[in-house]
């Protein structure tokens, strides 16, 4: 902890010298999102200020100059590359920004790969959100940390930066028993405090550690990101390594987005990113607000990028936002984050499925090891399964889809990740 504390030290040391450029966007994050009367105005002053901009000086948004935010477009990954040219701001035009611009790259998994450029006061809000969400649920920046992906030539880290962050950025690319075990050496040599990753990896790699019986007690957080954490995930890492875990909501191309508090409160809710982006839900079949309580689409609009401002963006997540709760400090709260919309599994009468509904029919099943269910269509759904044994009663899921629900059981020898390092725990060919 003493490393972590210089090189802690060290970062802010530095960039007090440079005018505290990440310091002053952590301090005002912090202001938003503990102090809802003033955050509200500054919230306010952030968007009209992104919206100012994009109109004056994106050929794109020209026309929509004095108008609110709800008649702006509604855009998603294939328009903003359509219309990518017209978006992005001329350079002369980026305020205070400092040589060349930071591209941010996401993976493509959705199958649209995506390069978004970020000014340098995007780039810093960035890094500040990392830094806020992250000491709230117990992490401070530079304490050891291991980040699971599937690292790429683009987003790998150096020596350097692995030294001055931390950081041990570990490659799930091909991951085995063999590499679970390397991890679990890493984790326990280095005494590494917290763990950051794909939910289906760390599922996979607490599932090793509980069934070879390593300890690791250096272990104080683990944040579970990219896909729905699994309520079996939850309570293995609590008991067997007896430390938290968050799931937190995020994407390449923005940032955080939203995560879990600490302790984990009822239901899980997922508490947003109201310091750095304007949300909306807008309804599944067309671009009218829906009801709190209602199940919708996730609009994002990102009030710091004035490289490429990403204005009303359909992250193709869907979600249910609800007014606030007691824990919200008065903002409206995510009380269910369901993932994609493409990704969503529905019952025979056509009404929405959370994934984890599947998941905790199948953690009282414990000889299954890995799953994937998969819907075919209207009635019919497939469930894969690595299991040590016989497959396990699935009629409580038959009832769960409804009347003429036909569920077929295939056993595999495990459910393949995909080239970005995640995994699907249920898949919609039906709506595809």
């Amino acid at each position: 902890m003493i490393g972590a504390f210089v090189r802690r030290s060290i970062y802010w040391t530095s960039d007090f010298l440079k005018g505290s450029p990440i310091r002053s966007q952590y301090d005002d994050i912090r202001r938003i999102m503990e102090n809802p009367p003033k955050g509200e105005i500054l919230r306010k002053l952030h968007l009209r200020n992104i919206l100012k901009h994009a109109t004056t000086y994106s050929p794109f948004y020209n026309k929509q100059a004095n108008k609110p935010l709800s008649e702006f477009p509604v855009m998603n990954k294939s328009l903003l590359l359509e219309k990518f040219e017209d978006i992005k701001i001329p350079h002369r035009h980026i305020p205070n920004q400092k040589g060349e611009l930071y591209i941010q790259r996401t993976s493509g998994s959705t199958g649209t790969p995506f390069a978004i450029p970020q000014d340098t006061r995007k780039r810093n809000r960035r890094l500040a959100d990392l830094k806020y969400f992250g000491k709230i649920v117990g992490f401070k920046s530079h304490n050891s940390l291991v980040h699971m992906r599937a690292w790429n030539n683009w987003q790998n880290k150096s020596k350097l930066q692995t030294l001055k962050e931390n950081i041990i950025a570990f490659n799930i690319s091909n991951i085995n028993n063999e590499r679970l075990n390397n991890l679990c050496e890493i984790i326990n040599k280095k005494k590494i405090s917290a763990l950051r990753g794909y939910a289906s990896s760390i599922d996979l790699f607490i599932q090793y550690a509980v069934e070879k019986n390593i300890k690791l007690p250096s272990l104080k957080i683990m944040i579970a990101g990219s896909e729905a954490l699994l309520d079996s995930t939850r309570t293995m890492v609590k008991k067997h390594i007896g430390c938290e875990i968050i799931s937190q909501y995020a994407n390449e191309e923005n940032g955080i987005l939203a995560q879990e508090r600490i302790p984990s409160r009822e239901k899980n809710h997922f508490y947003l990113n109201h310091a750095s982006y304007f949300f909306e839900l807008l309804k599944l079949d067309s671009d009218e607000p829906a009801q709190y309580g209602e199940l919708g689409r996730i609009v994002v609009t990102d009030i710091f990028n004035y490289a490429f401002p990403m204005i009303r963006y359909d992250t193709g997540d869907t979600g249910i936002l609800i007014e606030k709760d007691q824990y919200s400090n008065g903002y409206p709260v995510l009380s269910n984050l369901y993932g994609r919309r493409f990704d969503l599994i529905y019952d025979t009468k056509n009404n929405p499925i959370h994934p984890m509904a599947i998941g905790r029919i199948l953690k009282n099943s414990p000889q299954i090891n890995q799953w994937q269910f998969i819907q075919k269509s209207r009635k019919e759904y497939l469930l894969k399964i690595a299991s040590q044994s016989e497959v396990a009663e699935i009629n409580p899921i038959v009832e769960l889809l409804g009347p003429g629900a036909k569920v077929s059981i295939e056993k595999v020898n495990n459910i393949p990740i995909l080239a970005s390092g995640k995994r699907k725990p249920v898949v919609n060919e039906w709506k595809q």
